[in-house]
């Protein structure tokens, strides 16, 4: 389980540290204070040179760019996704050998990197005839693990180079390395997994006492809800369905946003078995009534299952819940509440553990 970590230069964070981390730790926060960016930071850190990864957040944030590339004449040019990277790194604007750091010393004694440097010999691309005057290169513990991705001279990657790491061999000459994984993860954004994200986790727990616990989770909601199912073809946002007692299947997408969010958490938090759980936003779509079940759900599942949930909030009432589960808990001290704290550029976490976090909570003083 993660103890402590050390960001530098990334994003929102020049020089960053929290330690004390427990195994449910719930953030809170102002607008722009790094909430979102600290649960990408440990999401970058525990999947060590994991390209998709990194990927996978790009795409979250919306740095995605679509551009035509080179086709042959008489032919319509095909479409090619970049992500821009200079967001990446504090201040927007990476200078040359730029360096954003994840560090860990009481658990891990680990150290990932995502570095941005020139190349000596420019690399020019033969259909696009672009030059590529840098690289990316994600390492992890200095030496142990690399992998570079070509960069453009506006800041951009292929979306195709963290996608399918493959074509690494390619462009470094080497052999495709092999991923260490450090721990099962699933980062659940405010909008949620896809459909397609849903299903192929399906795959995994059909069948097995876990379901049970999905639906379990679903009848926070709905008492009636007996059976999950998906169709044979699912997409983005249609193919599962639920099944009410003595009731025919219904759609997933006619029973609310609260229901997707919680199948959403169920299912991520039942497949991360001895890994991470990163959810922001945790109470998007649920009414303030069903939050402290919700919470209950989550605290036990992660004591079970040996996982550790990292997740977001902006609101009082998700606050008010998560205090009031976590006394209920058989041992308060595996959750903390952490606020994240902005003056300027410094940015720094206040702990609440369980005991501060009910008095703060019954004398309505603000941890927001």
């Amino acid at each position: 389980m993660l103890r402590d970590l050390t960001i530098q230069n990334y994003r929102c964070f020049k020089n960053f540290h929290i330690d004390g981390l427990a195994r449910v730790n719930l953030l809170v926060g102002m607008n722009n204070c790094g909430k979102t960016t600290l649960l990408e930071a440990v999401y970058l850190f525990v999947n060590p040179g994991n390209p998709q990864r990194l990927a996978y957040l790009l795409h979250n944030r919306g740095e995605l760019v679509e551009r035509s590339s080179f086709s042959l004449p008489g032919e319509p040019p095909h479409p090619q996704f970049h992500y821009q990277i200079s967001h990446l790194f504090y201040g927007h604007a990476p200078s040359l050998n730029s360096t954003i750091s994840f560090s860990s010393t009481q658990d891990q004694n680990l150290q990932v990197e995502i570095i941005r440097q020139k190349l000596e010999t420019p690399q020019l691309r033969s259909q696009t005839q672009i030059i590529t005057p840098f690289e990316l290169v994600i390492r992890l513990n200095s030496q142990e693990e690399t992998y570079h991705v070509p960069v453009y001279s506006d800041d951009s990657i292929e979306a195709r180079w963290l996608t399918f790491p493959g074509f690494s061999n390619q462009y470094s000459g080497s052999s495709k390395p092999e991923y260490k994984f450090l721990n099962k993860s699933w980062f659940v954004p405010s909008n949620n997994l896809s459909n397609l994200d849903i299903s192929a986790i399906w795959n995994d727990i059909t069948l097995t006492p876990k379901e049970d616990q999905v639906i379990d989770a679903l009848k926070i909601l709905d008492k009636n809800i007996e059976r999950i199912s998906f169709t044979s073809k699912p997409n983005f946002n249609s193919g599962i369905l639920l099944r009410r007692h003595k009731e025919y299947p219904i759609p997933l997408s006619s029973m609310g946003e609260g229901m997707r969010r919680i199948l959403n958490l169920a299912m991520a938090a039942v497949t991360v078995e001895n890994g991470v759980l990163l959810i922001d936003e945790i109470e998007t779509g649920l009414y303030y009534e069903v939050q402290t079940d919700m919470w209950r759900f989550i605290l036990e599942v992660a004591n079970e299952l040996n996982i550790q949930v990292f997740a977001t909030t902006h609101s009082w009432d998700c606050i008010c819940a998560f205090q009031e589960a976590v006394d209920e808990f058989d041992d308060p001290s595996v959750s903390k509440l952490f606020r994240l704290s902005r003056k300027g550029e410094d940015i720094r976490p206040v702990e609440y553990p369980a005991d501060e976090l009910s008095v703060a909570v019954r004398q309505s003083i603000e941890v927001r």
